[in-house]
């Protein structure tokens, strides 16, 4: 028997202490409006400061990446809508920045998760974040697609010093994101992960993961576990902003939950 979950859903963002907002993120419902189960898409995209159009690159990740998933032909798998929704996303990005005159250097990363018929998806490009919070534990299911990755696989291999990695230059650099020529790095969960009463999934750019510890983050979904009333995700984001930290980044927290 397959579990049938309500989904609760609520979001949060704040600039921080940049100059303007470069994240943004969508729900929608759209997929499963004539089903009988329900179903949701959330997506979270952090254009890539420093860099041009990030806030442009952002919203258009976020809009095209959702249109083309809403248009899936019913068809198609969940993995399958993700990864064309990915792909469009990447040439919409990638379109815009050359008649912009910045291809390859106009970007946003992507992060998107699924929740349908009680399991959940989750679609990736460079490294904001889908975790899943259940009996107290905090677990990442996505990998970031950064220098500081790579570095690490090379040293587990034996094929790099922990020294010489350690003084890499730049390990937050990102090595794929939706604007690229040819999207070849990605994270897609081929398989659905069956979801239990009370789990949270929560999406962030690094602008929460960055600047609050995890601890603190279970803290904080551990009080949205069975908690019917919203803001959770507000919570944690005041918490940021109360802190006033120099170079506090734009900060954009999704939590879904489970509910029977």
């Amino acid at each position: 028997m397959i579990p049938i979950f309500s989904i609760e859903y609520e979001s949060a963002q704040d600039i921080g202490k940049r100059h303007e907002q470069q994240d943004s993120f969508a729900f929608s419902f759209a997929r499963w409006e004539k089903a009988e189960e329900p179903g949701i898409l959330a997506v979270v995209c952090d254009g890539m400061g420093g860099m041009a159009l990030g806030r442009e690159s952002s919203l258009l990740a976020t809009e095209t990446f959702t249109r083309i998933f809403e248009k899936a032909p019913p068809h198609l798998s969940v993995p399958e809508a993700l990864y064309r929704s990915l792909l469009a996303a990447n040439d919409a990005v990638w379109g815009m920045a050359s008649k912009a005159g910045f291809p390859g250097i106009a970007g946003t990363t992507l992060t998107a998760a699924v929740i349908e018929r009680g399991s959940l998806y989750w679609a990736s490009v460079g490294d904001s974040r889908v975790y899943l919070f259940r009996d107290g534990s905090l677990k990442r299911l996505t990998e970031d697609h950064n220098v500081a990755n790579h570095l690490e696989k090379l040293v587990e291999k034996g094929e790099m010093d922990p020294a010489e990695a350690s003084a890499y230059w730049r390990p937050d650099a990102l090595t794929s994101f939706i604007g690229i020529e040819v999207l070849e790095e990605y994270d897609l969960s081929e398989k659905p992960l069956p979801l239990e009463e009370g789990d949270v999934v929560l999406l962030c750019t690094d602008g929460l993961y960055n600047f609050m510890a995890e601890d603190e983050i279970c803290e904080f979904l551990s009080s949205a576990q069975g908690d019917s009333s919203a803001g959770t995700a507000q919570r944690m984001v005041n918490c940021l902003r109360q802190r006033g930290l120099p170079y506090q980044d734009n900060v954009t927290v999704l939590l879904l939950k489970s509910q029977p």
